[in-house]
Order: C-alpha cells, then sequence, then structure tokens
C-alpha cells in the first residue's frame, strides 16, 4: 500500500510540474524562479506531513499540534484588523480557529495512518492543481474580493484530478467508486471553505500572507489552511456517521 501511494503522489508531481512548466514558459523570468520555488517547497512539505503520518499517531499529531500552534502564532495578532476593531468578532474567530485546530489534531490522533494519507492527498490534488490549471486555462474569477487569484477553471480543473487522486487510492481506503468520489467532493468542499475563510482574514486584515515561513507560500496558515479545515470537517462527518451507525443501526 505504501508503495501504490508513493507511486501515485510521485506520478502527480510529475504531472503538475508538466503543467507548471507548460504555464510558466511564457512568464518572465522572475514569475518562473517563484514558481519553481514554490513547486520545489510543495514536495518537500508533503513529503514531510506523509512521512510523518506513516510514522504512527504520536508523530502525526505533534506534526499538527505544531501546524496548529504556529498557525495560533500567525492568525492571533491579526485578529484585531480582521474584525474591524470589534472583540466579539475577534473572539468569535478566534475561537473558530481554535475549534479547528483541535480537530485537526484530533483527527491525526483517531484517523488510521493511510485514511489520513488519502484526505491530505485529495486536498494536496485540488489545491495543487487548481493553481496549475487556473494559470493554463483560467479566465473566470471564482471570488474575486476575497480571492483574487482563484478561477472557476482552476477549481474545477483542481475538483477533477482531486476525484482522480480519491479513485486511484481506492485500494489504499477500501472505498468503492461511488464513495471516493462522494468523499472527494466533501474534502474539496470543505478545502476550499478553509482557504476562503482564511483569504477573508487576510483581506479584512490587509495582508497578501500569513507569514514568510515557508519559501513561496507565505506562512504556514497560507500552506495549511485547506487541510486544517478539511481535517477538522473530515472528523466531525466520520464521527456524526459513527453515532448515527451505533445509535439507529
Amino acid at each position: 500500500m505504501i508503495a501504490r501511494v508513493l507511486a501515485i503522489y510521485v506520478a502527480a508531481f510529475l504531472v503538475g510540474g508538466i503543467g507548471l512548466y507548460a504555464a510558466s514558459r511564457k512568464q518572465p523570468p522572475p514569475v518562473r524562479r517563484a514558481r519553481l520555488i514554490k513547486f520545489i517547497t510543495y514536495f518537500c512539505i508533503v513529503n514531510v506531513v506523509l512521512l510523518c503520518a506513516l510514522a504512527g499517531h504520536w508523530v502525526f499529531s505533534a506534526l499538527m499540534t505544531l501546524i496548529a500552534v504556529l498557525g495560533a502564532r500567525e492568525i492571533f495578532p491579526v485578529l484585531p484588523q480582521a474584525s474591524g476593531d470589534r472583540p466579539p468578532v475577534a473572539l468569535g474567530i478566534g475561537f473558530l480557529y481554535l475549534l479547528i485546530a483541535a480537530s485537526a489534531v484530533l483527527f491525526a490522533w483517531l484517523s488510521p495512518p493511510l485514511l489520513a494519507i488519502v484526505v491530505y492527498l485529495v486536498v494536496c490534488a485540488f489545491d495543487g492543481f487548481s493553481q496549475v490549471a487556473g494559470q493554463l486555462f483560467g479566465r473566470y474569477k471564482l471570488a474575486p474580493r476575497i480571492s483574487p487569484g482563484k478561477t472557476i477553471e482552476g477549481s474545477v480543473g483542481g475538483l477533477l484530478f482531486a476525484a482522480g487522486m480519491a479513485l486511484l487510492l481506492q485500494p489504499v481506503s477500501g472505498w468503492s467508486s461511488q464513495r471516493s468520489l462522494l468523499a472527494c467532493c466533501f474534502i474539496v468542499a470543505a478545502a476550499l471553505a478553509g482557504d476562503l475563510l482564511a483569504s477573508i482574514v487576510k483581506r479584512r486584515s490587509n495582508i497578501k500572507d500569513f507569514g514568510n515561513l515557508l519559501p513561496g507560500h507565505g506562512g504556514i496558515l497560507d500552506r495549511f489552511d485547506s487541510f486544517l479545515f478539511a481535517a477538522a470537517a473530515w472528523l466531525v462527518a466520520w464521527e456524526a456517521a459513527r453515532i448515527w451507525t451505533v445509535t439507529f443501526r
């Protein structure tokens, strides 16, 4: 199973690299360089997350806790600006972040490693190929006032590749084709929601990125906002389904 996961995600990066080259070959050198740095950094990030997930619950939970803590250090300083200096709004946003972050850590602790990897790789496929497809074909803005860089074409392309990832990982997840596609749609919707919510906070705070820790990506939240939200949403859905099954079986 691990070999299959390795082969699939390496193949995905190769396809993404080809798409990135096609989208960047007519761009000026600084843009090409920035995109290449972002691509290499993303490859390293994915490797770290996958290795931690495979190492077991303790290591993966520790990684997610670190991401949550670093994310808190990025988002809490900008909450006064994001809330328009209204303490109740800042408190609400802060509480929502803590709830999402805690749920994501719990997801890392409770999820079987291979299932956690499936969820993460579906999010990665959507994030990565949304950008590539948007650079190649993007014309119509998805949410111009919230996230000007996102396009409808990019999101559709990301969804299609995320669906392909979910289907290729069927032997790992143990899901049927129908369930894989349903799970993919749910994960993608949650990931996009997390990304847009983070973008709202940034726009209201008049910042482009939450930080500069990750070359080409910005801060921790700029890279992990979608996965934190998707992991939290998956945990809630998973627990709700379990409770429903136990109660009404």
